[in-house]
């Protein structure tokens, strides 16, 4: 099976990967304008380089596309993750429950690994197969 491009799968997972960065910077920055601002660029950065992607389709696998995205996705969390945390906002922004910082790289690591194998094997172990 061959993955195609399409624009709502496409812009939904890059959005959906990284919504909960603007609204933590939403929230720090309510406290913080520095912190909040640092954070709003995790958030921009990885939907520049996605729309960037999508209007190069074009010339570009969409499998391999989405390997970058999901990598980029959860680099900027990690980063978004890490700032909040050494300007101790990470704590403090979340209602309910409080998940540490700590499990939280541990979270993004996994959920960008299983995401990363899903596609390989759903996707990229035989690129040159017809489809079935």
């Amino acid at each position: 099976m061959k993955l195609e491009w399409n624009l709502g799968g496409w812009f939904g997972g890059q959005l959906g990967g990284t919504l909960w960065i603007l609204i933590a910077a939403a929230l720090s920055a309510i406290r913080d304008l520095e912190t909040g601002a640092l954070v709003f660029v995790t958030f921009l950065i990885p939907n520049i380089i996605g729309t960037i992607m999508w209007q190069r389709r074009d010339r570009l696998s969409c499998y391999v596309a989405i390997q970058m995205v999901l990598l980029l996705v959860g680099v900027f969390s990690f980063l978004a993750v890490y700032i909040l945390d050494r300007s101790n906002q990470w704590l403090a922004i979340q209602s309910g429950g409080q998940v540490s910082a700590t499990s939280t790289y541990g979270l993004i690591i996994l959920v960008v690994s299983l995401l990363l194998l899903m596609f390989y094997f759903r996707f990229g172990r035989h690129p040159n197969e017809p489809p079935t």
